[in-house]
């Protein structure tokens, strides 16, 4: 019996984007290890730019400027090349490479993004 070999599209049937790296922890959140690639504190929607061990690169969206400053975060405290865990939500849209951190570990350094809410009074 011949023997069809694969060719075209069918030659090697992988998945377009299976981040390995990504996973969801016990608390729901996704989790990301990677290294920082750009930073962007200051700019008017703070983020941080990471690649992946895959080569994906994503988007990590920061608190707001004013939760940032209190936490201790800012571009003096990180570089390009720094080693960053992210804990957070993955973005909605479809291929969308972006996760809303809720917590960065930087250097062995924990930034909690979290707003904390207010208490009742």
């Amino acid at each position: 019996m011949p023997c069809a070999r694969p060719f075209g599209i069918f030659a090697h049937r992988t998945p377009l984007h299976s981040p390995v790296e990504t996973a969801r922890g016990s608390d729901g959140l996704t989790r990301l290890d990677a290294t920082i690639t750009d930073i962007n504190i200051n700019g008017s929607d703070p983020t941080l730019q990471v690649r992946a061990p895959d080569g994906m690169n994503w988007t990590i969206e920061l608190a707001s400027h004013a939760r940032n400053r209190a936490i201790g975060l800012t571009n003096a405290a990180v570089l390009p090349g720094d080693r960053v865990q992210v804990a957070g939500e993955p973005g909605r849209a479809f291929g969308e490479a972006r996760i809303k951190a809720l917590r960065l570990t930087i250097n062995d350094q924990l930034f909690d993004l979290a707003e904390e809410s207010p208490t009742a009074a």
